[in-house]
């Protein structure tokens, strides 16, 4: 009989259940919908990016949330619960990064996410506009918080991936969330070296899915568009398709 297959997934040292998480803002920015993705099978709980303070902006609708100390709470019930959150973080300045890292560090977070793929951030704090700046970036953030951080790269990122990839290493950065696509996580493996967890986020639609961005180099996936129309449900789904197609049964 064959063994039964282990689909957790550990990043920057933190062990997951299942190698497939939501994305941040899939049905995660309400305290009922974070509730929804803790009983699914979904192997950690990415909450919708947060920021200091409210955000209500006509230009950057994806960045809408109610501010990081209406989550916190939710953070501590489901770490409580035993499950693994990882919060977004987005804001203007190094300081509120600062600040929500701290946060959140504080409140539990197995991982804590530094979106630097929002195109608020990118008109406002612009962490690629200079490797320097990118540099004292990493750094404070990093500073800020005893959990590990994951960066969320931008399709175009704007340095070589090489130097892009030295930046995230001598800041202790282990884990880098990227585009399911060559052009994303695959050509930082490619340029960078494999020393990056990565977690590849979109085009996620079944377990033959998982498996191929998971044999590309990924450790784990976000799935976010296939969440928001199937709902929690698509993350036993995708363990079974993926059990499934190894012939092995569930213990």
């Amino acid at each position: 009989m064959p063994s039964s297959l282990d689909l957790g997934a550990t990043l920057a040292g933190v062990r997951l259940p299942f190698c497939v998480m939501n994305a941040s803002g899939a049905r995660s920015g309400t305290a009922s919908e974070l509730r929804g993705l803790a009983v699914s099978e979904a192997g950690a709980v990415v909450l919708k990016t947060a920021t200091v303070h409210p955000f209500v902006h006509p230009g950057y609708r994806s960045l809408h949330n109610p501010g990081y100390d209406r989550l916190l709470p939710v953070v501590g019930e489901l770490t409580a619960r035993g499950r693994p959150v990882i919060p977004s973080i987005a804001g203007a300045t190094s300081d509120e990064l600062v600040t929500l890292a701290r946060a959140f560090d504080d409140a539990g977070a197995a991982l804590i996410e530094v979106n630097l793929a929002d195109p608020y951030v990118a008109a406002t704090l612009a962490p690629f506009e200079s490797l320097d700046g990118f540099r004292r970036l990493l750094t404070a953030v990093t500073a800020a918080s005893s959990r590990p951080l994951a960066v969320k790269l931008p399709e175009r990122p704007g340095f070589r991936y090489a130097v892009l990839g030295a930046a995230l290493a001598e800041a202790g950065i282990r884990v880098v969330v990227a585009k399911n696509d060559f052009g994303g996580f695959e050509k930082l493996l490619v340029e960078a070296g494999r020393i990056f967890d990565i977690v590849a986020v979109g085009g996620i639609r079944s377990g033959y899915d998982v498996t191929h961005a998971l044999a590309k180099g990924a450790r784990a996936v976000q799935v976010g568009a296939a969440l928001v129309e199937e709902g929690p449900a698509i993350f036993a789904r995708l363990a079974r398709e993926m059990r499934a197609a190894r012939g092995d049964r569930p213990t």
